[in-house]
């Protein structure tokens, strides 16, 4: 049995997240994504079913499909396996690395920690492309393969697998080729993929269902014809993109550009972790495009080594490239981020200009800005509509973070003096309570006093004259004297160099240092002990000095937009022609349409009821709608004994061995579960069984049934197998030859005779053996034509 429920991401263009349930016992998340407002209602209907999850898999890097994954490990209960390909895992990390210190920028931000981040990625277990991992626990008798979908590095198209049934779960798959990623192996040169074909279920989105991409050419003349007017009117162009997945492609695409025309402006990717981001970039050519990595192979030298390029973490690293500049920043929602900030501070000009490269996610401001772009660009003298000069007004909400001054600043200094004298207080209190007697290691002839006995010293309780038992004047005579509180002065340590320095007395306390910083509030300030010196850095301070006080203030603010705006659409996933063109072609036996405008969503599930050869089962689920799409087949296990399976004849398919076995099943009446009751071959009527051929038709198997049967088979031009030199097989059709090529059909028959039958049924060509049937795959002919 197989349960689709949409957790969010259907019939509208929110992150991705969605359950699926098979037999009742396992229940697999397909992603697990939010967006930057990180609003926790939205997480309503993940709360409910968090704990219940089994595996969780990851399909993309980026915010929408991965953003609540964190939170949810964290506070939700979320402790499932979780599986990922490795740059899912890196870049993913990175994204939420990125978007935190962007939140943290412009706010008291503490819905997660970067603690719940790394806890949470240091669980995904990762592979690779095409590699079968058969789950374990509670998910036994599940396998899942993750293949190449393009569109990100690392981006997954996911096939889960379990008995017969076979879902393929396919979102934001590119099928076109990029500059630095292949496109997805789903449909490759017009072919669907084998193992992805025909499946039980297919889900699948139609988020650009009714748009049509330009062709990649005109659509980079635009960008470049943009960049070089702006540049021209000594303006700076703005690239909102997010921090790890589509910006490799347009920082990529960028540096060439500049590298082929000897670009003099600068090009700077701003993120918090562009350092990082990149660096995992290089270490990752395995996983990006074959034009990638023969550069890499003739050149040695690595394509992401840019050359113009210039990575700043930090705002105020743009004051060291004055002038017209283009910069790539993030975040492509423009409502957080370095993006928002450079927005804000160059939309106002006329000079300027925005390149969106994509719609940005619903209600965002950079939404927003397209929707206004589209309203006013109605011309259509080219592939791609021209800029418009935005004249938008908006009263936005600004948050950000500012430095103390004045009368702030002084009492907060005085409050921080006296916050340290207290603590210095404390601290030699407690380092003299807690001292330790030190003996010189030179005057090995001296008792030594341990922290026993001056516990036992300071227990006792002493008048003000008492004798002391301990010392004697003479050989009588006994001395008294005045007993001091119990005090042994330490001996310093010296070895061959001098006194021993302790170090911990002249360490720098860390609190220290950062006690001005009122942005992390306890989390980790330098994010994970693994990082680099520039992730060390306080990369969320805008200001010089790192020992700053700060604060947050939000206030609202009227922006009148003038700048330029143009979109073009770069964020590398297929149009509407490709996603009609494709789904078809995979052929499932059911179709469940998702992450979608409801217009979108209706349009591709009509074009797909259109093709008379699709499937009638295609479902449009709502948000928190429960779909049972299981096959009108019923599966049981069956326990065998060991006398019975010694009985068997087994034969090999693979990793499994297969066999006959004969009986009737019945339910007890006391019990819902089936019963087998065996049956010898001997009392069939028949005496023997059918035929049956299990496992994925190869021509290959085929050369060796019929070589064994003495027919001579030899394969000639591209899968096409010919026997006799009469006979011609390929996938799809079998064909007699003609004269002109072979010799005449009627000579041909007694090779027909010895494979003795051809059955022609519903477009399939069945060869029948004496013990064997040989099921070759849908023919693209019609019936009439094989029978020519």
């Amino acid at each position: 049995m197989i349960v689709f429920t949409v957790i969010s991401g259907a019939k509208n263009e929110d992150a991705l997240c969605y359950l699926l349930e098979l037999d009742d016992e396992v229940r697999i998340m397909l992603d697990c994504g939010w967006n930057d407002e990180f609003n926790v209602e939205d997480l309503k209907h993940l709360r409910r079913v968090a704990k219940q999850v089994d595996a969780l898999l990851l399909s993309h890097p980026d915010l929408s499909h991965l953003g609540a994954y964190p939170y949810a490990y964290g506070h939700f209960g979320l402790s499932c396996p979780v599986y990922a390909t490795v740059p899912v895992v890196h870049m993913g990390r990175m994204c939420m690395y990125d978007i935190f210190q962007s939140k943290v920028n412009e706010d008291k931000f503490d819905t997660f920690a970067l603690d719940n981040v790394d806890a949470a990625f240091e669980k995904v277990n990762t592979l690779k492309y095409s590699q079968p991992m058969v789950l374990g626990g509670k998910c036994k008798g599940i396998t899942i393969t993750a293949y190449a979908a393009g569109h990100t590095i690392g981006g997954t198209i996911w096939k889960i697998k379990k008995d017969t049934e076979e879902i393929v779960y396919a979102v934001d798959y590119n099928h076109k080729k990029e500059r630095h990623l292949d496109g997805t192996v789903l449909h490759i040169n017009g072919v669907v993929l084998d193992a992805l074909s025909r499946p039980s279920l297919m889900i699948t989105d139609a988020y650009n269902s009714l748009i049509i991409h330009p062709a990649r050419k005109h659509r980079d003349a635009a960008l470049f014809d943009t960049i070089t007017n702006t540049m021209k009117n000594k303006g700076s162009v703005l690239l909102p993109t997010d921090s790890s997945a589509r910006v490799l492609e347009l920082a990529y695409l960028l540096d060439q550009h500049w590298a082929f025309y000897q670009v003099s402006y600068p090009l700077i990717l701003l993120t918090h972790q562009s350092y990082r981001t990149i660096q995992f970039a290089k270490s990752m050519l395995e996983w990006m495009s074959d034009a990638i990595n023969r550069q890499f192979d003739s050149k040695r030298e690595n394509p992401f080594e840019f050359r113009y390029l210039r990575l700043c973490h930090k705002y105020k690293d743009l004051s060291k490239y004055p002038g017209p500049k283009v910069v790539l920043a993030s975040n492509s929602s423009l409502d957080t981020g370095y993006a928002r900030d450079l927005l804000l501070e160059w939309g106002t000009s006329e000079s300027n200009a925005l390149i969106l490269t994509d719609r940005g996610p619903p209600n965002s401001l950079a939404r927003k800005v397209y929707n206004e772009w589209n309203r006013l660009s109605q011309s259509n003298d080219g592939p791609v509509k021209p800029p418009v000069n935005l004249d938008l007004t908006m009263d936005l909400l600004i948050k950000k973070k500012v430095p103390l001054e004045g009368t702030e600043l002084s009492e907060y200094k005085s409050e921080l003096r006296k916050k340290q004298e207290r603590e210095a207080a404390q601290a030699a209190l407690i380092a003299k309570s807690l001292s330790i007697i030190e003996d010189d290691e030179s005057d090995e002839s001296e008792s030594e006093i341990g922290d026993t006995d001056i516990e036992e010293l300071l227990s006792k309780q002493f008048d003000l004259y008492v004798r002391d038992a301990t010392k004697y004047g003479g050989f009588f005579k006994q001395t008294q004297s005045y007993l001091m509180f119990p005090y042994v002065e330490k001996r310093k340590r010296y070895d061959d160099y001098g006194e021993i320095i302790q170090v911990d007395q002249f360490a720098r306390g860390i609190g220290d240092e950062n006690a001005g910083d009122g942005d992390v509030n306890g989390d980790k300030a330098d994010m994970n002990s693994d990082k680099d010196e520039f992730d060390r850095e306080d990369s969320t301070n805008t200001f010089p000095e790192s020992n700053v006080p700060t604060k947050y203030v939000s206030y609202e603010q009227e922006i009148k937009f003038q700048c330029q705006v143009r979109f073009i659409d770069l964020e590398g996933t297929n149009d509407g022609r490709s996603l009609k063109t494709i789904v078809p072609q995979v052929q499932p036996r059911k179709l469940i349409v998702v992450h979608a405008s409801p217009e979108a969503t209706n349009d591709f599930a009509q074009s797909c009821l259109a093709i008379r050869s699709m499937t009638r089962d295609i479902y449009t689920p709502d948000v928190g709608e429960v779909l049972n799409v299981s096959a009108a087949i019923n599966f049981y296990q069956v326990k065998l004994t060991d006398a019975l399976v010694s009985s068997l004849k087994l034969s090999k398919l693979e990793d499994y061995d297969i066999a006959f076995v004969n009986g009737k099943i019945s339910f007890p009446p006391d019990s819902s579960l089936p019963v087998l009751d065996v049956v010898p071959i001997e009392e069939l009527s028949s005496g023997t069984h059918n035929p049956v051929f299990v496992g994925e038709v190869k021509l290959t198997e085929l050369k060796r049934v019929l070589q064994s049967e003495g027919i001579t088979a030899e394969f000639k031009d591209e899968g096409v197998l010919v026997c006799n030199e009469k006979v011609a097989v390929r996938k799809g059709n079998f064909v007699v030859k003609e004269e002109n090529v072979f010799e005449k059909i009627d000579e041909s028959e007694d090779v027909l005779e010895r494979i003795e039958k051809i059955v022609l049924e519903e477009n399939k060509v069945i060869v029948l053996k004496k013990n064997e049937v040989i099921v070759l795959e849908d023919s693209e002919e019609e019936d009439e034509e094989i029978s020519k």
